[in-house]
């Protein structure tokens, strides 16, 4: 790998090491999810949920679609969805230490 290659991969993991966004993500494991659904679900502001969006979505972990006014997000790697799931299951299993 080059320079590039390992600042790019830096750049991919900082946009998932934010817990706003990881909580974001999480939802969208379910399914899609559009804007107001999830800043209501997570109890946050529009703006807030908005903002994180767009850092997923520049990076490609998450894709959106139009749905008549509403836009709807959706987690569009597979490889992004076995991340988590990583990070989860290392998350309980210390938990249960």
């Amino acid at each position: 790998m080059d320079t590039n290659q390992y600042d790019e991969l830096a750049n991919y993991l900082k946009a998932l090491a934010n817990p706003t966004r990881m909580r974001i993500l999480v939802s969208l494991m379910d399914g899609e999810m559009c804007v107001k659904s999830l800043w209501e679900a997570l109890g946050l502001q529009q703006s807030n949920v908005s903002q994180h969006l767009a850092t997923l979505r520049s990076r490609g972990v998450i894709s959106c679609r139009k749905d008549g006014a509403k836009t709807c997000y959706s987690v569009s790697d597979p490889k992004v969805r076995a991340i988590l799931h990583i990070l989860l299951s290392t998350l309980t299993e210390e938990n249960e230490q």
